[in-house]
């Protein structure tokens, strides 16, 4: 009797377990995402300690994430994103514009001029990380992960043109944390790069609400909407400097095969 209660029990205690770890990957998961993001664009760049101030126009931006989980212990798994990011800006043209070391007048008769300028903050991010938790109660990730940006940032002085690459990989940390509420398909998220190392700073931060609309044994499929902030300053990064700040919310699509 002792032999089939104990049996029984851990029959239901395993069946319980998978009743809360329908999302869990067992021996591999894929997962796909696709993030719009409804982009606040703010901040300046230039050359030097100061900076010069533009007046950036908000942008829709898009996010691309493939993520690779296993069960193979002490082994991370690996995510890669694809982060589009662009805006156009302009400043008037009052005092005389550096770029690249060179400065460029303002106008001396009282004309009313302005500089254009676009950039191109896009970037991919290489992730390692662990999964501590990983049910449809909690999830806890940890790992660190590596943004290479591979932009530029292009001026419209003086009727010339004039463009400023940017070429820089910055290690960051990774987090996320994920609450379910039981058998509603409901969660809460906050993930994101929450600390960078070395010379130049990153914060890339995001908190969403999430609905499960698809749970099936090949295919789960996942909706969410939430906010986003990315902070960048540039320290010297081919000699340009800057503070920009990028925010707003998003909405998020995710499918876990």
């Amino acid at each position: 009797m002792k032999s089939k209660a104990l049996v029984s029990v851990t029959a239901l205690g395993l069946l319980a377990s998978a009743s809360f770890s329908s999302k869990a990957d067992f021996l591999f998961g894929v997962h796909a995402e696709a993030q719009y993001w409804q982009a606040e664009n703010s901040g300046d760049f230039g050359y030097g300690a100061t900076t010069d101030g533009w007046g950036w126009d908000d942008e829709g931006a898009t996010r691309l994430r493939l993520s690779l989980n296993h069960f193979l212990p002490l082994i991370p798994n690996v995510m890669v994103e694809r982060q589009m990011l662009e805006s156009t800006g302009q400043k008037a043209h009052t005092t005389d514009f550096v770029f690249q070391g060179n400065a460029y007048p303002a106008p001396v008769d009282g004309s009313t001029s302005f500089v254009d300028s676009t950039w191109d903050l896009g970037h991919d991010t290489l992730t390692l990380y662990y999964r501590f938790f990983d049910n449809s109660l909690v999830e806890f990730y940890f790992g660190v992960a590596a943004k290479k940006f591979n932009g530029d940032v292009a001026v419209q002085v003086n009727d010339q043109s004039l463009r400023q690459s940017i070429d820089e990989t910055i290690p960051m940390g990774y987090l996320r944390l994920t609450a379910g509420l039981p058998f509603t398909g409901l969660s809460v998220r906050a993930e994101g790069y929450p600390v960078s190392i070395g010379d130049h700073e990153v914060f890339d931060m995001e908190a969403s609400f999430r609905y499960e609309f698809l749970d099936t044994l090949p295919l789960d499929g996942t909706i969410s909407a939430g906010y986003r902030v990315l902070n960048l300053k540039f320290e010297g990064a081919s000699g340009l400097y800057s503070d920009f700040e990028v925010k707003g919310p998003f909405v998020n699509l995710a499918l876990h095969f």
